[in-house]
């Protein structure tokens, strides 16, 4: 059994040896290697939105006076905001005798918070936001519109503000007054 033992304890010495002896000329050969190079891509697509969170509510026409919106910009990618008005005034249908006025003007303010800081924000007279005009960064025909630069807004709330400030010349007429405004956004090309 002593015998059994020292062979034992030999080939370990050997199988031991051999291993280290196997390892060193595997790290002093050249290795050879195959390598494949891989190349990932995506696209993320520009993508620029605008929903109502809340609407105007009434006004009250008989003093001067503010009304607010809200809506949530959602775009990922530098964007321009335009406005159009269907009278270019708050109107009533109700015919104005003479010394009344069935027309209130009013200016429409939009603000928008951008996502590394700061805002972007326009005032528009509602005459501006008419089809055709261009004299407003609001307005539908404005070259450069409400432009957010180089800037993107992610879930960001935009402040609708529609001001008014009542005619002293003449008195409006009584009567429901109203104006359908429609705001768009849209990705700078």
């Amino acid at each position: 059994m002593l015998q059994a033992q020292l062979r034992l304890r030999g080939h370990r010495r050997v199988g031991v040896g051999a291993v280290l002896f196997f390892a060193w000329a595997a790290i002093a050969a050249p290795a050879s290697a195959d390598v494949v190079t891989v190349t990932a891509q995506g696209t993320i697509p520009s993508s620029c939105g605008l929903t109502l969170q809340s609407a105007f509510g009434a006004a009250n026409l008989n003093a001067d006076g503010s009304i607010n919106a809200s809506a949530s910009v959602n775009c990922n990618t530098p964007y321009k905001i335009r406005a159009s008005s269907a009278n270019g005034t708050l109107k009533s249908t109700t015919p104005a005798p003479a010394q009344f006025s069935n027309n209130l003007n009013y200016s429409l303010s939009v603000t928008v918070p951008l996502d590394a800081g700061g805002q972007i924000s326009a005032t528009c007279g509602s005459a501006t936001l008419v089809s055709g005009a261009s004299s407003c960064a609001l307005s539908p025909a404005s070259t450069s519109g409400l432009s957010s630069g180089t800037g993107t807004s992610t879930s960001k709330t935009a402040a609708l503000v529609l001001q008014w400030t009542l005619p002293t010349a003449t008195r409006l007429v009584a009567g429901s007054y109203a104006d359908t405004i429609t705001i768009t956004i849209a990705a700078q090309p």
